[in-house]
């Protein structure tokens, strides 16, 4: 079955990336959206955490992508460390440095580009910016250094 292009969204200048994280995922489940997040290593480990802990009056629900299958089968919010694929979120969330475009990103609905202020992670996200447009995606683009973007 072959489906419409996922929406695209480049947010760049995240100067705090697990915070925003936590505030983006918490508006994906109040969409009622379930959500893959690639990230490093050391991030997953601390989202893992500040997810538990980030609004005291609501959880986050959420596993590892190392839990196993029935974790990940009941869980809305599954944190990768490395990029994947889970067909099961309409939402792929990747915070990778990749250089190419995240593994099977055309099964989803939303695709969420955050990019930090390392000019690595920057570069990194212009070729895969280049890509998408070369797919023919229109792409937003969410600057979170802006005053209007401090509720994203």
């Amino acid at each position: 079955m072959v489906s419409a292009q996922p929406e695209v969204a480049f947010h760049f200048n995240v100067p705090d990336p697990l915070r925003y994280l936590c505030r983006l995922l918490r508006k994906v489940r109040q969409a009622g959206m379930s959500a893959l997040v690639c990230v490093p290593p050391e991030l997953a480990r601390e989202l893992d955490l500040a997810l538990w802990t980030f609004a005291p009056e609501e959880f986050i629900a959420h596993a590892l992508w190392d839990s196993g299958s029935l974790a990940q089968a009941h869980s809305p919010i599954l944190i990768a460390d490395r990029a994947v694929d889970w067909p099961g979120a309409q939402v792929l969330v990747n915070a990778l440095s990749l250089s190419e475009l995240p593994p099977a990103y055309e099964g989803y609905r939303k695709v969420v580009e955050i990019v930090g202020l390392d000019e690595s992670c920057r570069e990194a996200a212009r070729r895969r910016w280049r890509a998408y447009t070369a797919k023919g995606h229109s792409l937003k683009r969410h600057d979170a250094a802006a005053p209007a973007s401090a509720s994203a």
